[in-house]
């Protein structure tokens, strides 16, 4: 079956909305900025379960721009679209690198996303779901003590 882009590239924002967040910390006051960093990862994590966009959206830069194109506001629109599309996300994740320099923070990962938690058991060469890999940017504005999401990239597979 052919997947359409706009499918294609839906799955993929639904993805990296759910996977933003995944392995993340939940300590209430987080202390180095890797913490913090994993701390905001939370935060959307639990905007998402609420399925809140509002909050999802504040840790979203104003100036956001990923590598097609798309600003906060696209966004935000692909974001309701996936909450209507799917009244169910799994994902199961793999955070490969996390970076900080200065007020730039980058998290590569893996993750693959599915309608049902049984599709990701077992054996990770035998997931029935959409995998993919994401290189996100985020930027804190106020010396490390939060970030936001400035840009990401994906593209499918598992690394």
């Amino acid at each position: 079956m052919k997947t359409e882009p706009l499918s294609y590239f839906s799955r993929a924002i639904s993805l990296w909305v759910v996977l933003c967040f995944l392995s993340a910390c939940g300590s209430s006051d987080p202390q180095s900025p890797e913490e913090r960093v994993m701390h905001t990862l939370s935060l959307l994590e639990e905007a998402v379960e609420r399925r809140s966009v509002s909050d999802f959206m504040q840790h979203v830069a104003e100036d956001y721009q990923d590598h097609q194109g798309h600003s906060k506001k696209d966004i935000r629109r692909l974001i309701q679209l996936q909450y209507v599309r799917n009244q169910n996300i799994h994902i199961l994740s793999k955070i490969n690198e996390l970076n900080i320099q200065d007020d730039l923070a980058t998290v590569e990962l893996s993750a693959a996303m599915a309608s049902s938690a049984a599709a990701l058991g077992g054996d990770i060469t035998r997931l029935k779901a959409d995998t993919h890999q994401f290189s996100i940017v985020l930027r804190s504005l106020d010396n490390q003590q939060s970030w936001l999401i400035e840009s990401v990239a994906w593209e499918r597979g598992w690394n």
